[in-house]
Formats: C-alpha cells, sequence, structure tokens
C-alpha cells in the first residue's frame, strides 16, 4: 500500500499536512479556515470529504484555527491530547467525535506514537507515524531538543522538522524584546543551527526525505535555512530536502 503525504501550509500563520496511508486519510493539524483547507486539499485532487481523521499537535491557533469547521462539515472525528481537546473546546462544534489519546494509538492501521516536545502550550507534541511502507515523523514547534525527541524522530524515514528562524535575523529584526526572547528561548522555536544540528546527530540511510517547515517569514530565508542545515549534514544530500513557505502547498509525495 502507497504512502502519500502533502504539506498544506507551514509556518506561523497556519498549519496542516495531509497522510494518506492503508487507504486512510489524515490531516495533522487544521491551521488555515476550513475554507483554506479545502481549496488546497482540491489543488492536490483530494476530496475534503475524503478525509478520515484529524489529529492535533498542540492547541496554538495556528495548528488549529479551522478545525471546528472543518470537522462538522464533513464529519470527521478529532483526535488528540485530552489538554489540548479540552483548550479549543470553543472551537469544536456540540455533538463533535472527539477521540482523546494520552499513549501511542491506532487509527484505520496507522499508528500514531506521541512525543512530548519543549513548547510555550502545554502540552505540545510530535508524532512519529508507522504506516505499512514508510515511518513518518512529525517535529515542529519545539525550543530544543531533548532526548525523547531525539529518540523518536532518528527512526523516521521522512520528516517534518522545524527550522524557524536563523539567531541574527532574530536578534537584528523588528521584533519587540520580548518576543525574541520567546521565540530563541526553551519553549519557543528551533532555529537553523538547532535543526543542523540535530539532522547531524540523526543522519543516515533511513531518512529519505526531508522537509524544513514553520519558516519565520521575518526571521528567515528559505535559501538561508536549507544552507544552514546542509552545513551541517553535507551538500551533497540536497536532493533530500524541500523547503516549505507559508504561502506555498509542497507537491504531493509518494513513498
Amino acid at each position: 500500500m502507497r504512502t502519500r503525504y502533502c504539506i498544506l501550509a507551514s509556518g506561523s500563520r497556519g498549519n496542516s499536512i495531509f497522510l494518506e496511508a492503508n487507504d486512510t486519510r489524515f490531516l495533522i493539524d487544521v491551521g488555515l479556515s476550513a475554507k483554506q483547507i479545502e481549496l488546497r486539499l482540491k489543488s492536490r485532487g483530494v476530496e475534503p470529504s475524503s478525509i478520515d481523521a484529524i489529529v492535533l499537535t498542540h492547541a496554538h491557533r495556528d495548528h488549529v484555527h479551522g478545525v471546528g469547521t472543518f470537522a462538522q462539515r464533513h464529519k470527521v472525528p478529532v483526535i488528540g491530547h485530552p489538554d489540548t481537546l479540552d483548550s479549543i473546546t470553543n472551537l469544536l462544534k456540540i455533538g463533535q467525535e472527539v477521540l482523546p489519546k494520552v499513549d501511542a494509538f491506532e487509527f484505520g492501521g496507522v499508528r500514531f506514537k506521541p512525543f512530548r516536545v519543549p513548547h510555550d502550550c502545554d502540552p505540545t507534541h510530535g508524532y512519529l507515524i508507522e504506516t505499512a511502507t514508510k515511518t513518518f515523523g512529525i517535529c515542529t514547534d519545539l525550543g530544543y531538543v531533548t532526548g525523547t525527541v531525539q529518540e523518536h524522530i532518528c527512526r523516521a524515514n521522512i520528516l517534518l522538522l522545524e527550522s524557524n528562524h536563523d539567531p541574527e535575523m532574530l536578534n537584528n529584526g523588528k521584533y519587540p524584546w520580548d518576543l525574541k526572547q520567546r521565540i530563541a528561548g526553551r519553549f519557543g522555536h528551533l532555529s537553523n543551527q538547532n535543526a543542523g544540528e540535530l539532522l547531524y546527530d540523526i543522519f543516515g540511510t533511513q531518512l529519505d526525505h526531508i522537509i524544513l517547515g514553520h519558516l519565520s517569514d521575518e526571521n528567515n530565508t528559505p535559501e538561508l535555512a536549507l544552507k544552514t542545515v546542509l552545513r551541517h549534514v553535507g551538500d551533497q544530500y540536497r536532493s533530500r530536502f524541500t523547503v516549505m513557505v507559508q504561502k506555498t502547498v509542497s507537491d504531493m509525495f509518494t513513498a
């Protein structure tokens, strides 16, 4: 059975991932309006009504903005940590099916292994997703790399990894000092250098495709993110990388 995936949005103004495996279709996060998610799915040949479940990483607006409307419109269950689901009750419609999950779970023959990441929305989770053909890792919105993070994502064949900012651009940019501290802090976002160091530690033949995501529009560029990461892992691996920017939808990849 094939695995297909597409990054519908990645950045501080909205995040969503489409994943199809074992004939089951998921959205991981719905951080844009339901209408935008529907348009982006259709642009890649996916009918919104074919989504089987929504899985949430955390409750920040750029990950849950359209979840209630999309879930109600297409009769889709919402899966997440109980505390995450409790945090978004104002977004969910009356009677909405929710599936609270604390530990690893299986849906439609796809196994999800959540792991905690340090971010200023508690709890925030990454996921290791095991399909019949590949293992998919999602790791964004974290201030630093823990042993738990590294232990999980080192098993991924396909990895969406945060590469949020360049420290020099952040320091010299127009953001207020408290926001700069939040972004660069231990519960903020990974820098390009952080991402490169992590990839250097886990890089191996099993890692087929790395997607750099959650790039800041103000404090990063796609070229700088990729250049910094390749400085750690080697330019010979350039073809394994895709870099996402906020306004674009990725290709539909098959693994």
